[in-house]
């Protein structure tokens, strides 16, 4: 059995995987390092690969844990400058985040063709990838949750939690105002890459993950669209192949 960790800013998902033995995948996502050790005590992987954008020792812990417990050094991801059939053009490579590279890494494998990757999460990422591979760049904004987290630091508008449905609409509440303009700032963002690309680019796919993908995903009419939640994990397997 493979062990996959994803240690993201706001959460750990796992997926554990049984190549050959003829079962599915089993995931999860715990808040920390903690609860990650609780969740899958009694576990017995023979590989482990890992991914994190967290600090340093966290990801050192995790490893750590996984010498210990399994006796099982664990692979973790970094970004190349060339993986999978992906590019990329970063002058500094440790400035490209991973979980954005192995993202691509998956897109690419899973469409062979020019592609889109949005990742709806604690930040909203976007990266371009074209028909040869080649990173094309992208852009990183805050998420949906840190804008109106930035909105009542900054300023004096204080916000309760939202319990209508987020659309493209002008709000008539100050949440909704917020909310619905975060959500069209985002959409408006991929729209404004989406179309011209896919003008140059008819077989253009546009993939979307995150927390808030789905609800990204709604507001964005475009045919050739995949929600894929697991695109990071996916990618692993291109970035630390274990064999068996």
């Amino acid at each position: 059995m493979i062990l996959e960790l994803d240690i993201g800013n706001s959460r750990i998902k796992w997926r554990q995987l049984n190549p050959g033995a003829g079962e599915g995948a089993i995931e999860g996502q715990a808040a920390d390092v903690d609860s990650l050790i609780s969740d899958l005590v009694g576990i017995e992987p023979t590989g482990v690969r890992l991914c994190s954008v967290r600090e340093a020792a966290i990801t050192e812990s995790v490893c750590q844990w996984s010498r210990t417990t399994f006796a099982v050094d664990p692979k973790v991801a970094v970004v190349q400058r060339s993986c999978g059939g992906v590019s990329n053009q970063y002058a500094d490579l440790s400035r490209l985040g991973v979980d954005r590279w192995l993202a691509m890494l998956a897109a690419y494998r899973r469409a062979a063709r020019p592609c889109i990757i949005v990742d709806a999460g604690t930040a909203v990422t976007l990266d371009i990838v074209a028909g040869d591979g080649q990173h094309q760049g992208g852009y990183i904004v805050p998420g949906l949750k840190l804008m109106a987290t930035s909105l009542e630091q900054n300023t004096d508008i204080r916000l309760s939690e939202t319990t209508h449905s987020l659309t493209l609409e002008p709000g008539h509440s100050t949440e909704a105002a917020v909310f619905n303009g975060n959500l069209a700032a985002v959409v408006s963002l991929v729209q404004r890459v989406l179309w011209p690309l896919a003008e140059q680019e008819p077989d253009l796919m546009l993939y979307i993950s995150g927390g808030d993908g789905e609800l990204l995903a709604a507001q964005i009419d475009f045919g050739s669209t995949e929600i894929v939640t697991t695109l990071v994990l996916d990618g692993l397997a291109i970035a630390c192949p274990i064999q068996g």
